[in-house]
């Protein structure tokens, strides 16, 4: 893995991206753009992660971008357009022009990003095909998005999956002076489950034993990747299924 540096006009500011290449000699068909690296890459350990997978997951570009920092992630990951067009207008034909990286993309968030993940790909519909959403903070603003999804004529060329802990059922929480989150996660994660259903969304949605932290967040993770990028294995039909997950 290697690091780099991105300027974007859109926030007005620099970030690190950690680029993890494909494996040599075999053929990458998939891109798998990671929000939140240092949470992914610290405490959900998915590089090890991605390693303990290999065959069970297709040859790949990852992609990890960094929040900038704490206060510019309560900022911009929360449906903020200029950071939608910094994804979509900058940091994908820079990993392009750089890197000729594959055209079939993922993108994964968690919590914060989750919600940015979605939000996402709903202002660049298609860019991404599919989007991993684990415990997404669709409680953010009333459910502002849930609606805005809601509203859609049509669904979008886009399949989720999205997971959340069967014991994030807070409400009322006080993350800061400035953000409350009235609705419990569990119920704003189903809430958009279900706004994808009513629009014929293919959605993957899966429960874990859990609370809003990393080690709930790393049992999904296994299955959203080999959901999200199949390898040979899947597609012989081992190791397909999870007994907590739900298709639909």
């Amino acid at each position: 893995m290697f690091e780099e540096r991105i300027k974007s006009k859109n926030l007005g500011n620099e970030r690190s991206i950690w680029l993890r290449k494909p494996e040599s000699g075999a053929e990458a068909n998939n891109l798998v753009v990671f929000l939140d690296a240092e949470r992914y890459l610290d405490r959900m350990d998915a590089l090890p992660m991605i390693d303990e997978l290999r065959g069970q997951i297709a040859n790949s570009w990852f992609v990890f971008v960094s929040e900038e920092s704490p206060e510019a992630r309560w900022r911009e990951c929360p449906c903020y357009p200029p950071f939608s067009k910094f994804i979509g207008e900058e940091l994908l034909p820079w990993l392009a022009e750089k890197f000729a990286v594959p055209e079939r993309r993922v993108l994964a968030g968690l919590s914060y990003t989750g919600l940015a993940a979605a939000f996402v790909a709903k202002e660049y519909p298609g860019v991404f095909q599919k989007v991993i959403s684990q415990s997404g903070s669709f409680w953010w603003n009333s459910c502002w998005l849930v609606e805005e999804f809601r509203k859609l004529q049509e669904k979008l060329p886009v399949e989720f999956f999205l997971d959340v802990g069967t014991r994030e059922i807070h409400e009322n929480v006080q993350h800061r002076e400035d953000v409350l989150q009235v609705m419990s996660q569990i119920e704003g994660v189903r809430r958009f489950r279900d706004a994808l259903h009513a629009l014929g969304h293919s959605v993957r949605y899966e429960e874990f034993d859990g609370d809003h932290d990393y080690t709930g967040f790393r049992q999904t993770l296994p299955s959203a990747l080999k959901w999200a990028i199949p390898g040979q294995l899947i597609h012989e039909g081992e190791g397909s299924g999870r007994k907590s997950a739900s298709m639909s």
